[in-house]
């Protein structure tokens, strides 16, 4: 039997959990936080108001409970939600956090970052003229995103130099899914699982069905989880009948689940490639499709998280002090309230969000991989990266139309792409043919004893396709695992 235990967040029980049990009624931690509050506000050269006190214990409460959980008041509910979605308003860059400031680790595909020329590796000192220093990465993140058509300013240091952009903040989409189709195999390639993810995934799925396509690289390497929904959305079409994953929750305020698949889709062999960042609802598809015995592992031991979290908006004291008179209620969340009263609080009477570890989930064959992850079947060794260029993620060129000066697109994209990893092109790839991808371009050309046009024509193409491939084979062991066992099985 479960224990039925409600937490009551008020900020009285907040400090009887930080002040620790010492035998004194909640009315004496209360007064005492109270005083530890008034301490504070006469004391601390800024003050503090009791809002603050407040938000600032349930953030040092929910952060002491693990390293998933956490507190967002409404602005940082706002930054989550855009983090999870696909579908934002911003400039279509994703940042990290490093010493000199923070660094643009991607620039998204026809973004307007990518076309205020921004490029990857440039790192933001300032925002709108005012320094970025001491700020992480999600509070950057925050202030560069903003109403669609508004502008902000970056400035950026780029080889020593410094460089500024005005950019106009547009509607950003994240493709979460890449894949191509080659000769009897698909590669699909998942970044993670997002609002977007099943329908990215649906385009992929229906082009390997054209194709009568049976065997599948699934690469979730990097992917440190997402949604659960969708990666239970992404297993159904991929694995036979039967369980795909168990939910276990502690409290009674939720009920277990069990995820199904009907097995209603074509018969598919998977090779999933795994690394030690392959974590949380990756990991879910990854077991799912191993016990299930139409997948197998190649790679590294997984990151092993099996727990999960749900978002859960919470109430002002205020809100929860009046519908404590209305209902005799003793909640604290929307989630409660809609439960147990049928009841949406008005959006006055929301304080944040809490992100909270509620519960663990199984594979379909029951095992609990918190703490250990999946260990491949086949434990090979991570991808070597040729001048910082995944190999895997570049595609194929594929345009029969000859691609030269002022040519734009994912076949520039990946021909700059191949042409740094073999150490003609030393620019950061883009999506656009200039005079540098025309110089590094020629050399090749020269070097391999074709035509010296600086263009991409049919046997440059070819020639570089070619290299794709051999790259692939020597730098990805992973990848090239997955072909060679995929080639195993009768098509």
């Amino acid at each position: 039997m479960k224990r039925t235990k409600r937490l009551l967040f008020t900020v009285f029980v907040i400090i009887t959990i930080i002040v620790g049990s010492i035998g004194v009624s909640a009315e004496e931690y209360g007064s005492y936080f109270d005083s530890m509050l008034k301490f504070i506000d006469e004391t601390y050269y800024k003050g503090i108001t009791p809002e603050e006190g407040l938000k600032a214990a349930l953030k040092g409460l929910f952060q002491s409970l693990d390293q998933y959980s956490d507190y967002y008041d409404v602005n940082e509910m706002e930054v989550l939600k855009n983090n999870l979605s696909s579908n934002y308003s911003g400039i279509g860059a994703a940042l990290e956090k490093i010493e000199e400031g923070i660094k643009i680790t991607k620039i998204y595909e026809a973004s307007p970052a990518e076309n205020a020329g921004l490029l990857e590796g440039d790192i933001i000192i300032s925002v709108d003229g005012k320094s970025i220093k001491n700020m992480d990465a999600e509070s950057v993140a925050a202030i560069i995103r903003g109403e669609d058509g508004t502008y902000v300013r970056l400035t950026v240091k780029r080889d020593n130099l410094t460089r500024e952009f005005t950019i106009k903040r547009g509607k950003v989409t994240i493709k979460t899914v890449q894949y191509r189709t080659e000769i009897k195999l698909a590669y699909i390639k998942i970044d993670s699982f997002s609002s977007s993810t099943a329908r990215e995934f649906n385009e992929a799925i229906n082009q390997v069905n054209k194709h009568n396509i049976s065997k599948i690289i699934l690469d979730l390497r990097g992917n440190t989880g997402g949604y659960v929904d969708v990666a239970v959305d992404i297993a159904k079409k991929l694995m036979p009948e039967g369980i795909i994953t168990t939910l276990v929750f502690k409290s009674d305020e939720f009920s277990d689940v069990v995820y199904y698949a009907n097995g209603n889709h074509p018969d598919y062999i998977v090779a999933v490639l795994v690394d030690e960042h392959t974590a949380s609802a990756s990991e879910i598809v990854a077991g799912a499709l191993e016990d299930a015995g139409n997948g197998f592992l190649i790679g590294q031991n997984t990151f092993g998280k099996g727990i999960f979290q749900n978002m859960l908006t919470i109430l002002t004291p205020e809100a929860y002090n009046k519908y404590k008179e209305l209902y005799d209620s003793p909640y604290v969340t929307e989630t409660q309230l809609l439960s147990h009263y049928g009841v949406f609080p008005e959006a006055e009477d929301i304080l944040g969000m809490v992100k909270l570890t509620t519960g663990y989930y199984l594979t379909p064959k029951g095992r609990m991989i918190h703490g250990t992850g999946l260990k491949p079947a086949f434990e090979i060794k991570n991808p070597t990266y040729p001048n910082g260029i995944d190999i895997s993620q570049v595609g194929y060129i594929s345009s029969n139309t000859p691609l030269g000066i002022s040519s734009y697109g994912n076949d520039v994209y990946n021909t700059e792409r191949v042409l740094k990893a073999l150490g003609y092109f030393s620019s950061t790839p883009d999506r656009k043919f200039e005079s540098d991808t025309y110089e590094a371009l020629l050399k090749y050309q020269k070097d391999n004893k074709l035509a010296a046009t600086g263009k991409v024509d049919d046997k440059t193409r070819e020639s570089l396709n070619n290299a794709i491939l051999k790259l692939r084979r020597e730098n990805d062991l992973q990848y090239s695992k997955a072909v060679e066992l995929l080639g195993l099985f009768r098509d």
